[in-house]
């Protein structure tokens, strides 16, 4: 209780000022404080996730997924206890700090005018290829070229417009994942739409007869002087690795990764998307079988990674690692398959990366690395509309004494 005394003649009497406890004032507070140590224990938890196999415990990649969500419910919750002047502004201020180096992985800062044009211009592709120690390197998962399309005319537009993409990009190398032909006609359309791309290897999953078939595909305008095809036990995802002869003469050993998938239906998705956990199958119900579905597939993940890590690591060539690998930069395996590579977007990229189009936009789950004997030059990846992926774009350059700027 506060006063001040006030002086009558001899006598003194106080006021009290004093004010009454404000219930919800402090229930408010509460539930700030336990907010902002659920976030906290939360990120710190997905930063431990990139150092456990799922397959050993599989609690941790859960929150690694939400990492992108973590540091937004962090960095929120800093500024919340900022501006109320509390010293819990603390908590998440030293929780981001920890995770700085995930951080870079997420989002990079770069204000760089026409930024993204600069890679499609066609006199900086013309320079491009003029330069022997230059590759360009795209990779897409195209959704089977289905996407939004329930007729065959509609893959076709499909198949015509991501073409129609590549010859604006002048891609060196072309990596697709869920590569899907249909029938003979379409193997046609695309030996004519990427005529400018001869050398082509395929993994096809099923199919695979005439070249018509369901899988991984590489299409290049480099040699592909040999290829191994892998496809993981017990999944439907794959790796299509290629050596290919560059214009330096050199070779470099493209590993093009599918691994697997969260199996994640359209219907589950858009439930997430739009916070609807309550459904015919009860909510309880819907929390354990999404639950479930990725617990099994990050152990499965984990031991694909773990073999196509090693077969990085004994590699005689310089590397350039790429594809759909269906986990985020704060996870076992983006740290277990980059290795000692480069991630071109912390190098290259800018702003906020995400490849995934789902979920809120917030998962930059495709990747390109490569050997620190390349330097990244330019990063892209746009927002298109015909898969529920982005693709990602990579200009580099091997240096001359081997070593690239890898920041």
């Amino acid at each position: 209780m506060s006063a001040s005394r006030n002086s009558a003649g001899n006598e003194y009497y106080y006021i009290d000022q004093s004010r009454p406890v404000n219930v919800w004032r402090v229930l408010l507070d509460i539930f700030l404080v336990l907010l902002t140590l659920g976030l906290a224990a939360g990120l710190v938890m997905a930063y431990l996730s990139t150092g456990i196999s799922p397959e050993k415990n599989w609690i941790f990649a859960f929150f690694g997924l939400g990492a992108p969500f973590l540091f937004l419910g962090n960095f929120v919750m800093l500024l919340v206890w900022v501006v109320r002047w509390r010293w819990w502004a603390l908590v998440p201020a030293v929780t981001l700090l920890l995770g700085i180096g995930h951080l870079r992985s997420l989002v990079r800062f770069d204000f760089r005018k026409d930024y993204q044009a600069e890679e499609s211009d066609p006199g900086a592709i013309a320079a491009r290829r003029k330069d022997p120690a230059q590759l360009a390197v795209l990779t897409y998962n195209v959704h089977g070229f289905t996407r939004g399309q329930t007729e065959h005319r509609g893959y076709l537009r499909t198949l015509d417009s991501i073409a129609a993409y590549a010859r604006r990009m002048q891609p060196d190398i072309i990596c697709f994942q869920e590569y899907e032909t249909m029938q003979p006609s379409d193997v046609q359309r695309i030996d004519s739409l990427y005529r400018e791309w001869p050398y082509r290897s395929y993994n096809f999953i099923y199919g695979g007869k005439g070249d018509i078939g369901y899988g991984t595909a590489v299409f290049s305008r480099l040699p592909i002087l040999a290829a191994r095809r892998t496809i993981f036990e017990g999944s439907s995802n794959s790796l299509l690795r290629a050596d290919l002869l560059t214009p330096a003469g050199d070779t470099v050993r493209l590993f093009n990764n599918h691994l697997q998938s969260t199996q994640v239906d359209e219907l589950s998705q858009e439930r997430v998307e739009r916070l609807q956990v309550r459904g015919q199958d009860g909510a309880e119900q819907f929390v354990r079988s999404l639950g479930s579905r990725l617990k099994a597939n990050y152990r499965r993940r984990a031991v694909q990674v773990d073999t196509v890590s090693r077969m990085i690591a004994s590699s005689p060539y310089p590397a350039i690692v790429v594809g759909d690998f269906n986990d985020t930069p704060v996870s076992y395996t983006y740290k277990k398959m980059r290795g000692g590579l480069e991630d071109s977007f912390i190098n290259a990229g800018a702003g906020f990366a995400y490849t995934y189009n789902r979920l809120f936009s917030m998962l930059r789950i495709d990747y390109i690395f490569h050997s620190p004997v390349f330097e990244t030059l330019g990063y892209r990846s746009d927002g298109l509309p015909w898969s529920d992926h982005n693709p990602v774009f990579v200009r580099m350059r091997r240096v001359p004494d081997g070593k690239g700027s890898g920041k």
